[in-house]
Order: C-alpha cells, then structure tokens, then sequence
C-alpha cells in the first residue's frame, strides 16, 4: 500500500437526528471529537418511523446506499461511498462496538444483521473517521446500539403494529434499577404473509413472507470506580425467500408474481451473542474498558438450485444438468438453446415436465459460523491531546455442510413442486469446506486540539492468519496477510458554528480464506459545515483510489463465476460529493418567507441530503467481470432524500421522498440493469396524553405512499420488485 508522509484528515459532525447537537458516537466519544463525516439515528426517530430494516433506517444518511433483494431487508445489501454493497461486505459492521458479522474475516457476507427494528441508535462513520474501527475501513461503520439497561429508576416500552399482508410486529422492554444492580429485558417479534403471489397455489407453500424474533437479556452492577455488564442476545428467523427471480418478460406481466418452482424455498436462521464487558475509571481522566464476547450463527437456505432436463423433452433421449445461472434471465429465455431453454421453459411453467426423465434438485445451504475474542479500550486525556488505544484478539469460522446434500422433486403441469428423494437423511455431509481466521489487530488515535484547529492521527495494525479445510479431498490451505493503515485530519473553527476540514486515510479490506491479495486504498476527504442554532448543513468532496479492488465473487453476485471466495478487480477509483441540509424549523421567525408567527407553536422540519458519485474499474482484470470505464457492480450514481414535516409537542406528520437510481448487476456495464425511481413514505403520529392515556401514541404510517412498482434488483437469477404500498398503525406505550 502506498505510504503517504503528511497525511491530512478532518474532523466533522453531521449529525440526523432529533437534534442537531453533537451526539454519542461509537461508544460514548463527542461527534465534535470523531475524525470524518459522522451521523446519528437516535431511538426517538427510530421509534417514530416504525422501520424494522437497516436499508429504510439508511436512506437519509448522505453516502450510504442500499440495494434490495427481497423488498423486506432481511439480506441487508448496504455500501458507502461507492462501494458494492452486495452482503454488505464492504462495511465494518459491529452492535455495542463487536463485530457483528458472524465470521467477517473467514467470510465477510453478512446473511445475518442486526434487528434494527429494536436499536436503540444507529451511528454511522465514513472514511477517515472509520480508522479505529476495522478490519473494513474503506468506506466506513456502522455500529448498532442495543437496548441500555437504565441508570436509575425504570424504564418500559410497549408497542402493537398492524398492517397489510397480516404485518404484525410487537416490541417490548423494561428495565429497573435496584441499589447498584440495573438489567433490562427487550422482545422484538415481526411477521409477515409477504406481498408477492406464488403461482399455481394448489398444493404449494403460498408464504412468501417472514417470522422473525429477537430477545435481549442485560445486567449490570456498579461500583463506585467501576461496572460490570452481561449481555445476551438470541434471534431466530424464518424467511420463505428464494434465489430464484422472474425474467423480463414475466416481470412486465407481473412484478410480483413468484414460480411454483420456488415455493420451497425457505431460510432458517438462528443467532446467539454473549458479552461480558468490565469498565473503570482508572483516574478522572483515563478509563479503560474490556469485553469478551462469543457469537454462534446457524443458516440453513433451502432453494432450487439445478434443473436435470431431457434433450428437447424428448423422453430417452440425453439429459443434462442445468444450473440457474446457466439460464437467460434478462429476457424470457431468448438468448438460451436446448437445455438451458428447456430449463427456462419449466421453471416459468410454459412446459410441463417429463416425469420420467427430469427432475428438479433443491440443495440445502446448511452454513455454521462463530467467532469470540476480547477487546481492549484505553481512554486517557493529557493536556491537548485525547488519546484512545484499542486491541482486540479475534477468532472466527465458517463451516459448510451442504455439499451433496439435496432433495429431488418432480414439477406438475399445475407448477406443485412433488419430493421423490432425498439424499441427506441416511448419508449426510459428505462434502463441503470450513474456513477459520484468527486476527489480531491495534488501534491509535490521538485527537489534538490547538488553536482555532483540531488535529487527529491515526494508526491501525492488522494480523490475519487463515486456514481453508476441504471436507472430501483432505487438502488444507493456509494464507496470511499483515496491514498497517494510516489516518490523519484536521479541522479548522471559523466561529459562530462554520468550520473547514481535511481528510486522508488508508483502507483495507482482509481477502478472507483466499488467495486474493488484500484490499487497499487511498481515501481523500474535504469539506465544509455550519451548525446553527435551528440549522445545520454539510458538503463533502471524496475520492478513493484502489490499488487492488477486490470482490465478493459468487453466482448471486453476478460476477460470472460460479465460485464463492474473493477475487481481484484490480485498479479501480470512487469520486463523490455529499451534501446534506436540516431545519428544525422552516419558519422559525415571524419575518420568514412572509409568515408570520401564529403563536400556535407548530414546527415545520426539513432535511434534504444528497449524493452524487463516479464509481468505475480502472482496468480490465476479466473481460467477464470488470472492464475499464465501467461502474462497479450496484453503485448508482445519483442519491437523494428530502423529507418535510410539521410537529408539536402532541402531534407529528412527515412524508419523505427517496430516489432510488438504477445500477447494473455486473462490473462491465453491460449486464442487467435496475430502474430508477421516487418512493414517498408518510408517517404520522399523536399523543393519547390528553384522553388520559398517559405516556401513550398512537400512530398511522404507509410505506411507499403511492405504491410505485419499479425494477428494483437484478441479480443473476432474475429481476426482482420492491415493496409494495404497506399501510401499518398501532398504538406504543412508554411507562
């Protein structure tokens, strides 16, 4: 990686919340004290969205994008500035500052995320300010903040959501203070019959929806110096989700129609986390605290994967064994010939299949993964400087199952998918691999006041060491790879709120259990801010130069390549700007735009953020796969969020506008493309204080207000809808 000897960085708060003060971030420091753009989601304004996915929650931050799978974000597809957000592997992701993804160094795709429909806040950091918080530090973090345990006296929390296609979602927590011990206990359930129509219904699973549920345990005891929390948190999930899209040409005729093929398909997930953490004050101006956690994650995806099809249909003749990805998804078969077309044929129900000779095999994705460790945090203030030191020791693993095991159906004239074997239940595992990573990694940052400036440097220092087993050959892989980054920034105080600020920092992204080289980049930021008594606005300019890209090849991805494992896409750049605008209140004062003040004591907020970004591979590595001047895979180009709204101390009402730009599926510009659209969503509320229901509100929200239906995701086995109109209410209870 290249070395830079003056390294320039900055220091900004861009903060989206209630208020636009300097908030929490990551871990209790000062925005005014993060390096680089930063924002915040607090619980008031996650409460009052009623959003239960990350993507929704994301779409006001300015750099953050999303791009949708299932319309419910379940598979959460998130990237930053620039970056492939396909299983937001691109993104160090972390809940109550420990890593999240269930193996982010053996593997990266994140199949689980965090229930954000119970968080307590979102914090979001990008470019030099991520520097303390990797292995990810390219485009930055987002870490989740789960429920606190109350620092005196109690705290509760009840709410009932109803909506469309049975949505029902119910969240409670209560807490209490008893001497020195404090615990809080918190259940997130959500369910949904899905909004997408399984074809030929007799005799097929016709959910096409989701059971979810999350419980969160915490206790704490302090003293007078010190405290000691456990946390524990299990999640399980059921999704009737499947790989398997529609062509063009069915989308046209139905966007939310689901084959029959498909109505197996199903995921289950099951997630469980402890934390043990211990915190004290080793003076009034240094702290230090440590936490052990241990984390285990079991998937099981069951979908259709392969087609086993007779030459032209013709009974006797040969067969041959079709993959989904061997088929033409972006029309309605056209581009296919004799197997594959056939294949095609079937899975739209436009052929009947030969009973005697062909079949469909469902493989079953049965994945384990784990990881535990411990983190370190040393806090101390020293005259000018604030410095924190971190180290963490880390141990993951990924372990596959689900190598030559499969179930075999036949498929109806009337698309009722019929099980005839299965190969699992006497034999087993008989294949598969386990990756396991161990990772030490060192952090420094030391943030420097001066004058009218604000100076913070950086270092971070990774050692990985990995080790690939192959279940059926015996043969063991090892690779290792070693990164120190490098951050530094300065932010300069013009006064009355206005300041200027500068930005460099090193990015790495680890290679996982491959024999790809590390990712490495070089990120620039500068920008400008003001910080009003009912304003605030922010503009950034960003550049990122790869040295080498690299991505998560996969046939879900739509790379070309029927392998899963990371593989490099050589050189490649990422040029942006990020502009974000928030009011409190339109119409503060009596001589604003002609209105005067009525006394009525209303307020009119506004927020407006945008992002406009050049996101492109600077060589060809791969004809098939990343080809110079093209975008890289699901970036779009154009973002925008502008939400308005008016509010009292009883009421609220808000509708936002959220334009989704189109994105290709491949790195070559050439492959499927995604539709661009404006999604509007309203969301109300009203305090029930005032009919005697103390601490009671009763709200009213529609999600994608004038239910537009676009092209949303075209991933390798068809394109996909977004979500349709969804109307919800319910009444919430703070007590």
């Amino acid at each position: 990686m290249k070395k830079t000897a003056i390294l320039i960085a900055l220091l900004s708060t861009n903060v989206i919340a209630d208020e636009l003060a300097p908030l929490s971030i990551f871990g209790g420091q000062s925005a005014s004290e993060i390096a680089g753009s930063s924002a915040y989601i607090g619980d008031d304004e996650l409460k009052k969205s009623g959003y239960t996915d990350t993507e929704r929650i994301m779409g006001r931050v300015p750099g953050v994008f999303s791009q949708t799978e299932d319309g419910l974000g379940l598979r959460t597809n998130i990237g930053m500035r620039g970056t492939n957000p396909h299983r937001t592997t691109k993104i160090n992701v972390t809940e109550d500052g420990i890593l999240q993804g269930p193996a982010v160094y053996s593997n990266g795709s994140m199949y689980f995320y965090p229930d954000a429909g119970d968080a307590e806040g979102v914090e979001v950091l990008k470019g030099a300010a991520a520097i303390g918080n990797g292995p990810r530090t390219t485009a930055g973090a987002i870490n989740y903040i789960s429920r606190t345990v109350p620092t005196s006296g109690s705290k509760g929390y009840l709410s009932q959501t109803f909506g469309d296609e049975s949505y029902l979602r119910n969240h409670f927590y209560y807490g209490d203070t008893i001497g020195n011990l404090s615990y809080i206990f918190e259940t997130h359930k959500t369910s949904y019959d899905g909004h997408k129509k399984m074809q030929a219904e007799a005799g097929n699973d016709t959910n096409t929806g989701f059971r979810k549920n999350s419980d969160l345990f915490k206790i704490r005891y302090t003293m007078p110096s010190s405290y000691m929390e456990l946390s524990s948190q299990n999640t399980s999930e059921t999704s009737h989700e499947s790989y398997i899209g529609q062509t063009r040409t069915d989308f046209a005729a139905d966007e939310y129609r689901r084959y029959g093929i498909s109505s197996k398909d199903k995921m289950d997930n099951d997630y469980h986390r402890y934390i043990f953490t211990y915190g004290m004050d080793l003076s009034p101006t240094s702290t230090l605290v440590g936490k052990l956690y241990k984390a285990k994650y079991s998937r099981n995806w069951k979908k259709v994967g392969q087609i086993t099809v007779d030459e032209d249909g013709v009974e006797g003749g040969d067969t041959q064994d079709v993959d989904l990805a061997d088929i033409d998804w972006s029309t309605n078969c056209a581009a296919d010939s004799t197997y594959e077309l056939r294949a095609c044929n079937i899975i739209t129900n436009n052929y009947a299949m030969d009973l005697t000779g062909e079949s469909v095999k469902r493989s079953l994705g049965h994945r384990d993964y784990g990881m535990y460790g411990y983190d370190l945090r040393y806090n101390t203030i020293m005259g000018a400087h604030d410095l924190t030191i971190g180290f963490r020791s880390h141990r993951d693993y990924r372990d596959r199952h689900d190598n030559g095991i499969s179930e075999t159906y036949t498929l109806g004239s009337n698309n009722t998918m019929v099980m005839t074997a299965s190969d699992y239940v006497t034999s087993g595992p008989t294949g598969g691999n386990d990756d396991h990573a161990s990772a030490d990694s060192f952090s420094i940052i030391d943030r420097i006041s001066h004058g009218n400036f604000t100076t913070t440097l950086g270092l971070r220092h990774e050692d990985v060491d990995y080790t690939d087993h192959h279940k059926t050959t015996g043969a063991v892989t090892s690779y290792s790879n070693s990164e120190t980054m490098l951050a530094a920034s300065t932010v300069y105080n013009m006064g009355n709120g206005k300041s200027t600020f500068i930005a460099y920092s090193q990015g790495y992204m680890p290679s996982g259990a491959s024999s790809a080289q590390p990712e490495e980049s070089d990120n620039y930021e500068i920008g400008y801010r003001s910080n009003g008594a009912n304003s605030y606005m922010e503009l950034i300019g960003f550049h990122t130069d790869y040295d080498n890209l690299n991505e998560q090849c996969s046939i879900a991805q739509g790379c070309g390549d029927s392998s899963n494992g990371q593989v490099s896409a050589g050189e490649a750049h990422v040029t942006g700007l990020e502009f974000i605008y928030k009011v409190n209140n339109m119409f503060a004062a009596p001589q604003m735009k002609g209105v005067a003040n009525t006394g009525s004591g209303i307020r009119y907020p506004l927020l407006i953020s945008a992002t406009l970004q050049e996101a492109e591979h600077d060589v060809t590595t791969n004809a098939s796969k990343y080809a110079e001047g093209a975008r890289i895979a699901y970036t779009p180009e154009e973002i925008y969020y502008i939400s308005v709204g008016a509010e009292t101390n009883n009421w609220d009402m808000q509708i936002s506008a959220k334009y989704n730009d189109d994105v290709y599926n491949t790195g070559v510009s050439t492959g499927d493309k995604t539709e661009s659209a404006w999604i509007y969503d309203f969301r109300s509320g009203m305090s029930l204080d005032s009919i005697g229901y103390t601490g009671a509100r009763a709200y009213f929200n529609v999600d994608n207000l004038f239910d537009k239906t676009y092209l949303a995701s075209a991933h390798e086995y068809g394109v996909r809808p977004n979500k349709p109109q969804t109307v919800m209410t319910g009444i919430a209870v703070n007590f």
